[in-house]
């Protein structure tokens, strides 16, 4: 993995980890991405947690 590659990673991570207040620890962002990726590509049966409130807009009204 080249520097450049590594470095805008790693500013992504941090700003998922900005975005997730409750995303404590660096690991835990990580293991919360690749589930997310897993889920959402088939690897993972999906979450049944429902959505995430940034997730929420009129458009999920029922």
């Amino acid at each position: 993995m080249t520097e450049r590659y590594a470095e805008k990673i790693e500013t992504a991570l941090k700003s998922f980890i900005t975005d997730h207040p409750g995303t404590l620890t660096r690991e835990q962002a990580i293991s919360t991405i690749l589930e997310n990726w897993f889920a959402s590509h088939g690897y993972l049966p999906p979450q049944q947690e429902g959505l995430r409130p940034e997730e929420l807009d009129a458009s999920n009204d029922d």
